[in-house]
């Protein structure tokens, strides 16, 4: 039976912004696992302003588990909805979702709109599908 704790990676999706504008995180190799689960944090906003889009992309085509990927498409299950940077304040968002069949390479990205709204994210890569089984007890075996 795998358990979440048998085998883990979380690695920095976005670093921290303050900037108003286009958000782009950093690509994430998730070679080897089944599932990612991304976790956003917000900060308290400088003024005003909006959450225009956040979202989790795939690398796709020819370039799909090569890293450097220059192509990728938006995951449409993977989208936060636009929000006021009142509903996002001092806030975690978390998008939960299964690694696309074929595509090794995930990108989180997206806009903030009118004004700064401080955020940051990790990607928790859990589920190994390439792991060998994991046992509750250990077992030590000598051989003479």
């Amino acid at each position: 039976m795998k358990r979440v704790s048998d085998k883990t990676e979380v690695k920095l999706a976005v670093a921290n912004s303050t900037t108003s504008g286009a958000i782009t995180g950093t690509a994430i190799d998730a070679t080897g696992f089944s599932r990612a689960r991304f976790m956003f944090t917000f900060g308290l906003p400088l003024a005003n302003g909006s959450l225009g889009s956040l979202g989790i992309w795939a690398a796709a085509g020819s370039n799909s588990s090569v890293a450097g990927a220059t192509t990728y498409v938006s995951i449409s299950s993977a989208q936060l909805v636009g929000m006021s940077s009142l509903a996002v304040s001092n806030q975690v968002a978390v998008i939960d979702i299964a690694i696309p069949q074929g595509s090794f390479w995930l990108l989180a990205s997206g806009t903030v709109s009118t004004s700064s709204i401080p955020l940051n994210a990790v990607v928790e890569l859990y589920e190994p599908n390439k792991a060998p089984p994991s046992h509750a007890a250990v077992q030590t075996i000598t051989v003479n």
